[in-house]
């Protein structure tokens, strides 16, 4: 009987102790919860928060809403369409993604694999393919004539983008593919009227990179100039360039400037998403996560940014313990201490993101809150990073193309890449840009900062025609033919 009741007293005492540890732990995140909700936000966590200053009243002006809306059947006004799909995700900001799926909305959709699109774009010759061509690109009908006149309608319109704080992402495959046509058309017809095209278009563009609030947006433009680039130093390498060429060019490619190679926007946008998310994810379906995957998959993959990319600068939502969001306002004050980090080093021009383990020393998260939530999610923009990089050193490639086409007393080419001036440095090493002589190449030594002797797999590089006055062959430096660290 002792037996009995000393083995019941343990069985009680062990329940009652279980019960008292859930208990303590379920009111430790309570109060964690509850006391983080009575604190006032610090000045860096509100900032991030607040929304870029709007400047255009009326909707049906902006270009932002007229790219919602581009796929739209025939007879409507792609900028009302545009605007109603807006208007229907600010019920829940950051819960909804655009509906394509309503009637005429999405008519004049493309679903084509990048290759199919004007092949004769990634020609050896593309002016003479363009040129023999011309029949077909002057008289586009249907959905093309559709979509061009679109896009030519787009480019006169100012733009500013309204997705800060949505998760939408909108239909871009319609864009490019009206933009391929657009510029191929004009090069048909004029090398002058091309180059003019080229250069509304580069510039138009760098308008939506510098103003891009949202990072689908910032990769969209990318994606663009860098065909439009692709397609400029192809001219420029063959031997025998029209004069129009050579002088427009100079115009079209300056480096990027510090808001077009900012992250702030994109950044605040995504901590909006993940700040807010917890309240909102619920909303989310499984085919609108679907939708959005798909949208932002063509974009990686475009980009030739990493398959996951949009995806690992996500926050998960929904994580909860007995019913309780983990994600606390520490958590987020963490994130707001982090993310105003990158933004600065981003501006500075720095070449390396600070990573979250590294800050995360210096912000206060509990004992409860790192048992429950040890391992806190680190979005990795890294990608995003190094393809604004590349982006710049598209443009600086381009205009050295240029360069090295004019006679010049210099007699190497690397002494020429050297004395053209910092502005046109390789932005991933800081030094002068290299030269093959074995390729005829000048190339960057890319995210790796490795040379490579121009192997496109691992550095950027474009073919370059080089006029020295007088350039004697045995002067030319050769390129280091072994794999040396920039670093």
């Amino acid at each position: 009987m002792r037996a009995y009741h000393a083995a019941f007293t343990y069985v009680s005492m062990k329940n009652l102790i279980i019960s008292i540890v859930i208990l303590w732990v379920f009111f430790q995140i309570s109060s964690l919860i509850w006391s983080s909700k009575g604190q006032s936000p610090s000045a860096t966590f509100t900032r991030l928060l607040e929304p870029p200053p709007h400047r255009l009243t009326n909707p049906y002006e902006n270009g932002y809403y007229y790219l919602l809306g581009f796929a739209a059947d025939a007879s409507v006004d792609p900028a009302k369409v545009g605007y109603e799909m807006w208007l229907e995700t600010t019920a829940a900001p950051g819960a909804r993604e655009f509906n394509y799926d309503k009637p005429g909305r999405s008519e004049l959709q493309i679903q084509l694999p990048m290759e199919q699109i004007l092949p004769s774009w990634n020609s050896e010759n593309p002016l003479s393919e363009f040129r023999n061509i011309q029949a077909q690109l002057q008289t586009v009908a249907g959905r093309d004539h559709t979509l061009l006149a679109r896009y030519e309608r787009w480019l006169t319109m100012p733009f500013e983008d309204m997705g800060f704080g949505h998760q939408g992402t909108p239909r871009f495959l319609e864009i490019f593919v009206a933009h391929r046509l657009y510029i191929a058309g004009g090069f048909s017809r004029q090398t002058a009227l091309g180059m003019q095209r080229l250069k509304k278009d580069i510039g138009t563009w760098r308008c939506v990179l510098r103003d891009a609030t949202t990072i689908a947006t910032k990769v969209m433009a990318q994606i663009l100039i860098t065909d439009d680039l692709r397609l400029l130093s192809t001219l420029l390498s063959k031997p025998a360039v029209n004069k129009t060429v050579l002088a427009m060019t100079p115009n079209i490619a300056p480096p990027l400037t510090t808001a077009e190679s900012s992250l702030r926007w994109p950044l605040q946008h995504q901590f909006t998403l993940g700040a807010h998310g917890d309240h909102t994810s619920e909303l989310i379906t499984e085919e609108q996560t679907e939708s959005l995957n798909t949208h932002k998959q063509w974009l990686a993959s475009t980009a030739r940014l990493p398959e996951q990319a949009f995806r690992q600068i996500a926050h998960p939502h929904g994580h909860s313990f007995l019913g309780i969001p983990l994600q606390t306002r520490e958590t987020w004050e963490m994130y707001a201490t982090y993310y105003d980090a990158m933004i600065h080093v981003a501006e500075a021009g720095q070449s390396r993101l600070p990573k979250l383990h590294e800050l995360a020393g210096a912000t206060g998260r509990g004992i409860v809150e790192n048992l429950v939530s040890p391992n806190p999610f680190e979005p990795d923009w890294d990608p995003f990073h190094y393809q604004l990089r590349e982006i710049d050193t598209r443009l600086r490639l381009a205009s050295l193309q240029v360069v090295l086409r004019r006679p010049s007393a210099e007699t190497t080419v690397p002494n020429r890449l050297a004395q053209v001036g910092s502005s046109y440095y390789d932005p991933f090493s800081g030094l002068p840009m290299l030269w093959s002589p074995t390729q005829q190449k000048i190339y960057s030594v890319g995210k790796d900062r490795y040379d490579d002797g121009g192997d496109a797999g691992f550095d950027i590089s474009v073919p370059a025609i080089v006029a020295l006055t007088p350039a004697p062959r045995e002067s030319q430096a050769s390129a280091p033919s072994s794999r040396t660290n920039r670093r």
